[in-house]
């Protein structure tokens, strides 16, 4: 096997040879590592990308909302300025207000003096008036007097509802406004008490908190006191008991000291066996790994081998199919060759056979011709020939061709104007001269019965079967002829005026005559004859079959082709199955010895995990005396620590100074306390002095507003009704008087002029009770303005406090354009800003931190890859210095062995890919005496197996067992190179035991021991005898 191995077999055997595929299940391992730390750095660099994302997104957000903060507090200030400017223009219309109501006011007022004046005036020239009415006017002017008396009065309230209820309308108005700032400050103050609770709470909290602290502190500071004072105290009693704790503590350490030294001992050995247990497990997951890839090769070696030994069959069968093709296609060129070559003589004669008929018979011309014309239609009513329209039955041809005379070649045609046309057509032509039988026209002979029946087999025509069209012709050829048993018969039949034949084709004509002698059967030209048509097809067939055979042949070349390839593929594939076998062989061998391996180590891994639970059991039992004594030491050292604490000067006043420090810090919780209390009382007192009466008078206010406008709203609706009830009685009494004075018209002149005068002072009167309502509507209006003013003016102080001014800037007036500018650009990009993330600093901040996490996740998993590829790199590193340094010495070996075996031979290893050893094999180059340079593969059977050999050498010089068999490996060596073998055997005893099974006596000379088989009665018998002996 050795002798015909490959270049691909031979790297992998030195491969296997010196354990190739233990770092290569390294690397496999480290690949795997590898992909795993690429999936975890594609993972991390997805994760720093979408952390990143977020940053971008997170960044832009917080520079909006530190945006949106720096334009927010901007807008602040801008309003702070826009509300001073308009606070200080609210003051200024204030006074101007306050001005203009003070004169409205004069103004009203003297308009009032000038009214009660006018009243005056009024209610004198109306007493005169009555005074003369009483003298001289009669009844009925009495009853004038009293209705214009009536009227004035009705007047005069209805001027006094006019201005009740302009005033009432006014100050309804008012009011209403009043209501309306009332609300609003009953709501500002409300959302002002719920932050003042807020903050209240919120101060108590930290009021509380303060004072648990303070607890605390004061409850560790009383604490401290005691303990220095106790402390000074028992001074000297604690420095005994810190001897005391010391000496029990250094047994304590001793013991310790001693359970360590035993547990690190056990623990060594632990370790130790657990870097063997893991080498061990590490090699058994090895093996097993290397079973799986072996038992995976095996399988998909048996595979392939299936799938190229199908390949072999298929190649195979389809070889046969197209050899066996190949040859039916040579044979059919072969035969057609032949045909072709009938067929081309074929046609020579039958052109000269036609051109022969054409001298002996024209009438066969002639038929033929009418036959032609009347297939093709030129002439109708044409049947054909008689011959062809009849079928004679077996064993009477003859004596029905004799009985027609010739008019079998008749033409049987339709009528006589078919006859005429055949026959002029053959006249016109020159063809020659028929026989034509009309159907339609000849008539029926009639048969005359014989008297003695005797001896007759009856007519022609019961042996002849035709159609029924063409029976007429067949009647008149026939219909007059009987056929006798013999030429007697026929002889007497004929003297009795009968046509008689015979079945020898003997014929006996009526009256006697008679036609016989040998009989030859006529001949048909018109079947042996071809037609012109007939060699013309012949001939282009000739031609076509020639055409075949060249692409027969051009099929057979490609044929031959196809079969030189598939034999080539054939052959490569044997050689692939051979080598799959060998690979199988190999395989399966290194699968076996895995298995065994495997076995070996589990039963190594039994007896260390074993040994392990023995050992832990111990550590364990260590350790928990040592966890005892621990648990001791530390109770002990926490007591001395306790007690040296407490005999240490340095630590009583350490704790005195901590008991001063918390002291201090107690007066500042203290101060901080007290100052949350003031603020919670300052909030408090605000509550309770100013926010809670403002709320209360706020709602009195409202309540007092809503009454007066209750009762105004109901004063207004009494004086409308009254004023509508007054206006309907003044046009009532206005009617009364115009029929009044009608009667009265002759009244005293002295009367009228006092009329005259009330009307004047009526009218002087309205008009000035006209303008007093306009003014005091006025005045009433300014005084609404002025309150409505004032609360502006107060809304405006308040929300520049929620501002943040206590008191108004000063704003020139050129600068309010370019503020409200501002303001409103601001707005708009606040608008255009939109909702921004108000945790956006926080989630910033979270985000970087984790962008640094992982970048530094990042690098330490680069740093691993690397460290990863660099472990490959010396895994490949060391696998072909391995791998080279055995290719060396291999090498060397071989030389050496081979130097011996050939006496002077050459033989070395060459790689196939020097730059790659692991990519190509490894070739082996021998050079016997006398000979050239050649491939081992290129040797004879006998120069392989000296390569074997040498190679095998070689390789047990470089891992060398304890014992070798051969079977028969001399035996395609000639008698030198059984000698020098059997020398080197005897020369590499020393080193290792050989084994060799032989039937060549230069190698049983040389042996130490000689062991024979042999059999005898289908019993093999085995005897043995040293070299001596043997010899």
């Amino acid at each position: 096997r050795l002798a015909d191995i490959s270049s691909y077999e031979r790297r992998k055997i030195i491969e296997d040879l010196i354990g190739i595929a233990q770092y290569d299940a390294e690397k496999a391992e480290a690949q795997e590592k590898l992909r795993e730390a690429e999936i975890a750095i594609r993972t991390a660099m997805g994760r720093i990308d979408e952390v990143q994302k977020r940053i971008d997104s997170l960044e832009r957000e917080r520079n909006e909302l530190l945006r949106f903060n720096f334009i927010q507090k901007e807008i602040k200030k801008f309003e702070a300025m826009k509300l001073s400017y308009e606070l200080n223009n609210l003051q200024r219309e204030i006074s101007e207000i306050e001005k203009q109501a003070e004169e409205v006011g004069q103004k009203v007022q003297k308009l009032a003096e000038i009214r009660d004046k006018l009243r005056s005036e009024r209610r004198f020239a109306e007493k005169e008036w009555r005074r003369l009415s009483s003298e001289m006017v009669e009844e009925g002017g009495s009853r004038v007097v009293r209705v214009q008396i009536k009227i004035g009065e009705l007047r005069s309230k209805i001027t006094e509802l006019n201005t009740k209820i302009g005033a009432g309308n006014a100050s309804l108005e008012g009011l209403r406004k009043v209501k309306e700032n009332h609300l609003m400050q009953l709501e500002n103050i409300r959302k002002e008490i719920t932050e003042n609770r807020l903050k209240i709470r919120k101060l108590k909290n930290k009021w509380r908190r303060l004072k648990a602290i303070i607890e605390e502190k004061q409850s560790e500071h009383d604490k401290l006191a005691r303990d220095t004072a106790e402390l000074w105290e028992n001074l000297g009693e604690n420095s005994k008991k810190v001897r005391e704790t010391e000496r029990k503590l250094e047994e304590l350490y001793q013991k310790l000291a001693d359970l360590k030294s035993l547990q690190s001992e056990k623990t060594t050995r632990i370790r130790t066996l657990l870097r063997r247990l893991n080498d061990l497990i590490k090699r058994k997951e090895r093996f097993s790994s290397t079973l799986k890839e072996l038992q995976k090769s095996l399988t998909d070696l048996e595979e392939i081998q299936k799938e190229q030994r199908k390949r072999f069959r298929s190649l195979q069968e389809t070889l046969n199919r197209r050899i066996a093709q190949k040859e039916a296609i040579e044979r059919e060129i072969k035969e057609a060759g032949k045909i072709a070559e009938s067929a081309r003589e074929a046609v020579v004669e039958f052109a000269t056979q036609r051109e022969l008929a054409e001298t002996f018979t024209q009438e066969e011309k002639a038929l033929r011709n009418i036959e032609e014309l009347g297939n093709l239609g030129v002439i109708r009513g044409v049947h054909g020939r008689l011959r062809n329209l009849i079928k004679i039955e077996r064993g009477y041809e003859r004596a029905v061709e004799v009985a027609a005379a010739g008019w079998l070649d008749a033409l049987v045609v339709e009528d006589l104007d078919s006859a005429f046309t055949c026959a002029e057509t053959l006249r016109r032509l020159k063809l020659g001269r028929i026989k034509i039988i009309p159907i339609r026209e000849v008539k029926n002979v009639k048969l005359m019965t014989p008297k003695n029946k005797r001896g007759i087999a009856g007519t022609i025509l019961d042996f002849i079967k035709c159609s029924r069209r063409h029976l007429p012709a067949v009647h008149y050829v026939f219909g007059d002829t009987v056929i006798a048993s013999d030429s007697k018969i026929a002889f007497e039949l004929s003297r009795e005026g009968l046509r008689a034949v015979t079945l020898d084709g003997e014929l006996y004509e009526t009256g006697g005559a008679l036609e016989g002698g040998y009989y030859r059967a006529p001949i048909d030209f018109s079947t042996i004859i071809p037609s012109e048509s007939a060699i013309k097809s012949l001939d282009e067939a000739v031609r076509a079959l020639k055409e075949h055979l060249m692409r027969r042949e051009g099929d057979l070349k490609i044929f031959e082709d196809e079969i030189d390839k598939m034999r080539v593929e054939i052959a490569r594939l044997s050689e692939s199955i051979d080598m799959l076998d060998g690979e199988i062989a190999r395989v399966k061998r290194n699968i076996k010895r895995t298995k065994w391996n495997l076995r070996r180590l589990d039963n190594n891994i039994k007896k260390i995990n074993s040994t392990l639970e023995k050992d832990r059991t111990e550590i364990g039992i260590i350790k928990a005396q040592r966890s005892s004594i621990r648990k001791e030491v530390r109770k002990l050292r926490s007591e001395l620590a306790e007690l040296r604490r407490k005999t240490d000067p340095a630590e009583i006043q350490e704790m005195e100074a901590r008991r001063e420090r918390l002291a201090e810090e107690i007066i500042t919780l203290r101060q901080r306390l007290g100052e949350v209390e003031t603020e919670i009382s300052t909030l408090q007192s605000k509550y309770e002095n100013v926010l809670r009466i403002g709320y209360m008078n706020a709602k009195v206010q409202l309540q007092k507003v809503e009454k007066q406008l209750a009762v105004v709203e109901n004063d207004i609706r009494k004086a409308l009704d009254q004023r509508e009830s007054l206006k309907n009685e003044l046009l009532e009494l206005e009617k009364a008087r115009e029929e009044l004075a009608k009667t009265v018209l002759t009244a005293k002149e002295e009367a009228k002029k006092f009329t005259a005068q009330i009307n004047d002072i009526d009218k002087q009167l309205r008009k000035i009770e006209d303008e007093y309502e306009q003014m005091n509507k006025i005045y009433n209006q300014l005084q609404l303005k002025l309150q409505t003013t004032n609360f502006r003016l107060q809304q405006h102080k308040l929300r520049l406090t929620e501002l943040g001014y206590a008191e108004p800037l000063r704003v020139p007036k050129e600068k309010l354009q370019e503020i409200e500018t501002t303001l409103n650009m601001m707005r708009m990009e606040l608008d255009r800003l939109g909702g921004v993330n108000q945790l956006a600093l926080s989630h910033y901040a979270e985000q970087i931190a984790r962008y640094k996490e992982l970048s530094l996740r990042m690098n330490e998993l680069e740093r691993e890859k690397r460290a990863i590829i660099n472990f490959m790199e010396e895994i490949e590193r060391k696998k072909r210095e391995v791998f080279m340094d055995a290719f060396e010495k291999i090498n060397n070996n071989l030389e050496r062995y081979f130097e011996k075996l050939t006496g002077g031979g050459k033989a070395k290893l060459k790689l196939e890919n020097s730059e790659d050893p692991f990519a190509g094999g490894v070739d082996m180059l021998v050079q016997f005496p006398g000979k050239p340079w050649i491939l081992v593969s290129g040797a004879s059977g006998g120069e392989r197996s000296v390569a074997a050999v040498a190679f095998t050498f070689a390789l047990q010089e470089f891992s060398p067992a304890s014992f070798y068999v051969f079977d028969e490996i001399d035996a395609h060596l000639d008698a030198f190179h059984v000698e020098r073998l059997s020398e080197l055997f005897v020369e590499e005893s020393e080193k290792a035991q050989f084994i060799v099974i032989t039937l060549k006596p230069e190698m049983v000379n040389k042996a130490q021991k000689v062991y024979g088989v042999y059999s005898r009665n289908g019993v093999s018998n085995v005897i043995s005898a040293s070299f001596k002996e043997a010899s």
